[in-house]
């Protein structure tokens, strides 16, 4: 490769060498410009300043082509210097959005539409497109939930406003629907991305364009010479947030008992002074933190060739990454490439063929951040000499407390219970005697090891770690080709052929040692392989003309067949063998459970676009969309989705045309509506027959689900109003767009009698409004030779409301252990929005005046808030004090970000952030047990040492209560790039066309809520344990921390 490389730069001399520069009417450099010699593959394109050297001879004709320019043409007469000036095609830079199943002038656009080019994408000097898109366009919410490398990001378009626990918007790579997420997709590989935000601009694509469209243009051929692009960097990185409030040190421990903090009900106050003792003198150990977290280390290599003739162009990229994450066992790898081709056959024939390929491997913590961080921080994670004669020191103390008449139950109550276990146990007191420095904690009970006793605490870490493993393993693919035909003058005819692949791998297993039940025997493994395949089939006739100079009108139809077919199995099984290494199968364990998927689903419609514009200044657009999808009821497997736009360019009326101020103001009207069916299972409209057990040990036949013939589809009905606005020669450009939009129909499980057979089946049922506004400031603040800085703003806001829920006005609560445990916060009801929390209000904590007596026998008190009696009736109870506590949808988001450019310097920042979001967090809940003990008991409001046990005075430390509903308003510094362009006179000596280095630092800056205590405010929890849909939305559980990193990259083009 390297021969090949530094061979470009010995090319064949031909005449002589040519240089020049290139620039626009404003005397500003244009990089990028195609420079051709006509009639051969000889070419070269224009440096960051605009320049270029090609070889020549007299009379060879140089072409100068660039999007948005128009194309020159000139003859060389034994010039040495040619400098050419580009003019701009204002009919060219209109052609330059993407749309359904085609593209239109930007200034013909009546949808909402965003987009953002490749350039800008890549600027960002990260991995992953969504990474790249926070904060960059309005009406798109990207959050990062997790810092594990690997994990996807959660990507929504003008936010949620379904019941659907899939909200993930349809993206369309070059023509073709994949059914990969966004960071299968190379960020390098992009031409341009943009983004359909609008029922009406969806409307063609029917029930896959439900959640909005994301279309993205990778990048093709040229033709000329070979032009060759190595793209690497490599990164460090750490947690970002400050460490977690828990207790560090043996003295700390202390400290808390010593003034009645931490209180654990002592019956016998002879005990204190012992119990004190045990924690003054425990050793210091290494902090949890400190073992758990560490450095992070990337490296990324990017490399890709294009070119072609005037008749066949290629493009091809290679790309490698691998992340080592910031907690142990974290790890991601990642393979990616592409290669499209394009070939002129003849006069009216085009042919093309893509192809995509991914494969990523991630290794996953088998544990969330709550379970490794529940340890007791005075705990050690490996024995040394110290912890060892500790903890012989205090089993011969505990022996002589019980010698000298303490009860095993007395003596449990005192913390030393939690270093040894209770004396009141038949234990192998030999386990203890026995211990060797470096053997691993395997329970947070201090003193137990492989050979302990038994009881019921969570493993230590290390042991977590040691007897676990969990890797997801990705294989994505898809392949498309396509054949265009003129068929007449301004008639095409377009058919795309294509087939996707993608093929998940995952892996989890638990060992003995690593189980939440010291005492267990059994282990656990679970594995699964689930793969998914779809062939894909369009053809569309396309028409565009101009009658007169002002009669545009195009028009698009089309045809659709989709088949998607899932295969695979899932098993899980149990009592893996003892001392097996990891990646087991299941030929090693017992009682395997396994389930095998085989399902078809197939999809078809037709659709049609007319689109025309009247002297560029009136605009019209309707489109409509019949589909079928196989998984609705026999009754109503089709529908049709229409969808009508209407814009005004106003600014090209007689009375603003000649205006100095106003360049652009465009009015904009769209309604349409769109269907859905991406929460259906392939036969949900089906009653599935399944097996139950008899007596006799035999089973039968029973039906799982009920037959609806009469199920269909969820429907979006969607009106937006824009307005766009330029002024100063669109130096400075506003949009503002406002959207209201009501969802029918929404497919949810209703309750119904058993003796169907079945809990719930699902209906159609209920309706959700919503509305937002979502505002983009584009700025070109300063356009000077030498020196550009333009600034992009956006805001979005969003309001949800449930609107109907059919025969009942609000669906069940999400409970999870009962009415006064942690997971009865979540309401759905007709009048609110989705998933509120619901709780008690908290009116502060409990004085330390009522807990000072550590011999008192109310309960654990340490944490323990007042309620607000909100009807003032004396009592607290469920029914009458519950209140709202707050939503997790934000009042509003918005981006911030800024490109300079300075002679050979750039300087780029991105700023995204979220205000007005609570979330559930119940982390701290976990890591803070060992002081707030889990198990909450009463607590004697009146401190008249009578217990309450009524339930009516007393909150319970796992209630759900104001202090846990946190504010997740985030402000993050994603992205800050200084970069520097060497001179193309030095390089190019080299073989080299262009070499940029750069620094950058991604979540320099993150704020968060001040009240709020975990590591990541946007980690909420995604369908776990039925949190984290839509109806629980703001539940937050073991999330991963955010991510801080800094990298050093190069861009070399060849």
């Amino acid at each position: 490769m390297l021969i090949m490389i530094f061979n470009i730069s010995l090319y064949a001399q031909d005449g002589y060498q040519l240089s020049g520069t290139v620039s626009d009417e404003g005397n500003l450099p244009v990089p990028g410009v195609n420079v051709i010699v006509a009639n051969t593959t000889k070419g070269t394109a224009t440096d960051f300043d605009g320049g270029f050297k090609i070889n020549v001879k007299s009379g060879d004709v140089l072409l100068f082509s660039y999007v948005g320019y128009v194309s020159q043409s000139i003859t060389i007469t034994n010039q040495k210097t040619l400098n050419v000036v580009l003019t701009e095609d204002s009919a060219q830079l209109d052609e330059v959005v993407v749309v359904g199943y085609g593209t239109t002038k930007k200034s013909h656009l009546t949808g909402a539409v965003a987009k953002i080019g490749g350039e800008d994408v890549a600027a960002v000097q990260t991995s992953r497109v969504d990474e790249a898109l926070a904060g960059k366009l309005p009406g798109v919410n990207i959050q990062n939930q997790s810092g594990e490398p690997g994990s996807d990001l959660k990507v929504q378009i003008r936010a949620g406003s379904s019941l659907s626990s899939n909200s993930d918007p349809l993206i369309v790579v070059d023509g073709f629907p994949i059914s990969g997420n966004l960071a299968t997709v190379n960020p390098n590989d992009i031409e341009s991305l943009e983004v359909l935000k609008d029922a009406a601009s969806a409307a063609i694509y029917g029930s896959l364009g439900a959640n909005g469209v994301i279309l993205i243009t990778t990048k093709k051929g040229k033709s000329g010479k070979l032009n060759f692009s190595y793209n690497a960097y490599t990164s460090t990185s750490r947690k970002y947030v400050k460490d977690i409030e828990m207790l560090k040190t043996a003295g700390e421990w202390a400290n808390e008992l010593q003034t009645g903090d931490y209180d654990l009900s002592l019956t016998d106050p002879g005990l204190l002074e012992y119990r004190l003792d045990a924690y003054a003198n425990a050793p210091d150990v290494v902090s949890m933190e400190d073992w758990l977290f560490k450095s992070g280390n990337s490296t990324s290599h990017d490399f890709s060739v294009s070119g072609g003739s005037e008749n066949i162009k290629a493009f091809a990229s290679l790309g490698y990454l691998n992340t080592d994450g910031i907690v142990k066992g974290q790890g991601y790898e990642r393979y990616n490439g592409r290669m499209n081709i394009d070939a002129t056959l003849n006069d009216k024939l085009k042919a093309g063929l893509s192809m995509n390929g991914f494969y990523g491997n991630q290794d996953i913590v088998p544990w969330e951040m709550r379970d490794l961080l529940r340890s007791y921080s005075i705990s050690p994670i490996y024995h040394t000499q110290a912890s060892i004669d500790f903890v012989q020191q205090l089993d011969a103390k505990r022996q002589a407390l019980f010698d000298s008449g303490f009860t095993g139950n007395n003596i449990g109550q005192s913390f030393d219970s939690n270093y040894r276990g209770d004396l009141s146990q038949n234990y192998d007191a030999h386990s203890i005697y026995d211990l060797q420095p470096g053997d691993v904690v395997n329970d947070w009970h201090y003193g137990r090891n492989q050979n302990g006793i038994g009881g019921t605490g969570d493993a230590g870490v290390a042991s977590k770690f040691d007897n676990s493993q969990r890797y997801k393993k990705t294989l994505y693919g898809n392949v498309s080709s396509y054949l265009e035909y003129e068929l007449m003058e301004a008639l095409k005819v377009k058919t795309i052929f294509g087939a996707d692949l993608r093929d998940v791998n995952e892996y989890e297993y638990h060992g003995v040692l690593s189980d939440g039940q010291q005492r267990s025997t059994s282990s656990s493994l679970d594995m699964s392989d689930i793969k998914k395949s779809t062939i894909l089939s369009t053809t569309t006739l396309s028409y565009k003309k101009l009658f007169a100079d002002k009669h545009d009108i195009s028009a698009v139809a089309g045809m659709e067949f989709v088949n998607t077919k899932y295969t695979g199995l899932s098993s899980n099984g149990t009592n893996v063998p003892v001392g097996y290494p990891l990646n087991y199968s299941y030929f090693n364990a017992e009682d395997v459970i396994s389930n095998r998927i085989d399902e078809t689903q197939s999809r078809r419609g037709v659709f049609g676009r007319l689109a025309y514009a009247y002297d560029d200044r009136y605009l019209l657009s309707a489109s409509v969309r019949r589909d079928g999808d196989s998984r609705f009821g026999s009754n109503e497997r089709f529908a049709v989705f229409p969808a009508l736009s209407l814009g005004w360019n106003v600014h090209k009326e007689s009375f603003l045309e000649d205006s100095e101020a106003v360049s652009l103001l465009k009015l904009r009207f769209s309604t349409g509506s769109l269907g859905t069916s991406s929460d259906l299972g392939s036969y949900s409209s089906l009653s599935i027959l399944g097996t139950t057990p008899t007596a006799f040990g035999t089973g039968f036949l029973i039906p799982e689900d009920v037959t609806n013939p009469d199920l269909t589809w969820q429907t979006n009905k969607e009106t937006n109003y824009g307005i766009d606005t330029g002024f100063l020669n669109n130096r400075f450009r506003v949009s503002v767009d406002y959207y209201t939009s009501d969802v029918n129909n929404m497919l949810i499980n209703q309750s119904v009698s058993e003796v169907l057979g079945t809990p719930s089946i699902r209906l159609n049922r209920g309706d959700i409004t919503s509305s937002g506004v979502e505002i983009e400031l584009n700025a070109n603040i300063i356009q000077n030779d030498g020196f550009t800085w333009s600034m992009n703003a956006n805001l979005s806001t969003v309001d949800t409301k449930i609107a109907s829920l059919g025969s009942v006005d609000e669906l069940p609560r999400q409970i999870y252990g009962g009415p006064s445990g942690r997971g009865a916060e979540f309401r759905n009801y007709v009048g609110g929005e989705l998933g509120e929390m619901w709780g008690y209000e908290s009116a502060g904590l409990v004085e330390s005046i009522y807990i000072e007596d550590p011999t008192r026998t109310i309960g654990y008190t340490s944490g323990v808030h007042y309620v607000v009696d909100q009807n003032e009736d004396g009592l607290i109870t469920y029914e009458d004090d519950y209140v709202k506590l707050g939503s997790a949808t934000p009042d509003f988001y918005w981006g911030l970000s800024s490109n300079m450019n300075y002679k050979d310097f750039d300087f780029s920042f991105q700023f995204q952030g979220s205000q007005g979001a609570e979330v559930y967090n119940i982390d701290p809940i976990y890591w803070q047990s060992h002081f707030r003990d889990a198990t909450a008991p009463s607590f004697d409001v009146d401190n008249d040492g009578i217990a309450d046990n009524n339930g009516l005075h007393y909150l319970q430390t796992r209630d759900v209560h104001g202090s846990m509903i946190q504010d997740a308003s985030y402000i993050a510094l994603r992205n800050l790039t200084i970069g520097y362009t060497l001179n193309p006179d030095f390089i190019s000596k080299m073989g080299v066309g262009s070499l940029r280095v750069y620094l950058a630092a991604t979540n320099l800056l993150y704020v968060m809520g001040k009240d709020y205590t975990s590591f990541n405010p946007e980690g909420i929890e995604i369908e776990n344990d039925g949190y984290g849909g839509p109806t629980t939305y703001g539940y937050q559980e073991g999330a991963s921390p955010i991510v801080r990193s800094f990298t050093f990259g190069v861009n070399v083009n060849f």
